[in-house]
């Protein structure tokens, strides 16, 4: 069983990022998706305030579904605050009202996608 690790940088209306998920989705059925860290216009996957046409996926709650298999999402802290992709504590911190990332997606920086890196036998950018 191999450990990997998705590394996204496209955005929701991108197909690529509907190809991580789905890549996503197939790992954790024979190996382990140790996490899932989102870079540049990827944060905007995690964004809880997405409201697609009804006809639509919800790209951000079937993300956020992986969360069950203790998959971690997590965002990049610098392309997250660039693009107002905030949970509670940084919004707080910024003095900005509302959040719009998702409650278990976390906030990180670029120093933990290394150290995710180091654990994992592949590591997957779409």
């Amino acid at each position: 069983m191999a450990k990997f690790l998705l590394f996204v940088t496209s955005g929701p209306e991108n197909q690529a990022a509907y190809s991580a998920l789905n890549f996503a989705k197939a790992v954790t059925q024979k190996h382990e998706l140790v996490g899932v860290f989102f870079y540049g216009e990827g944060v905007y996957n995690l964004n809880g305030l997405m409201c697609p046409p009804t006809d639509e996926i919800n790209i951000a709650k079937e993300w956020l579904a992986l969360t069950n298999q203790s998959v971690r999402l997590i965002a990049c802290s610098a392309a997250a605050q660039r693009r107002g992709m905030l949970n509670k504590q940084e919004a707080e911190y910024h003095g900005v009202s509302g959040e719009s990332l998702f409650s278990p997606c976390e906030i990180a920086g670029l120093g933990e996608l290394i150290v995710l890196q180091q654990q994992v036998d592949k590591v997957v950018q779409f």
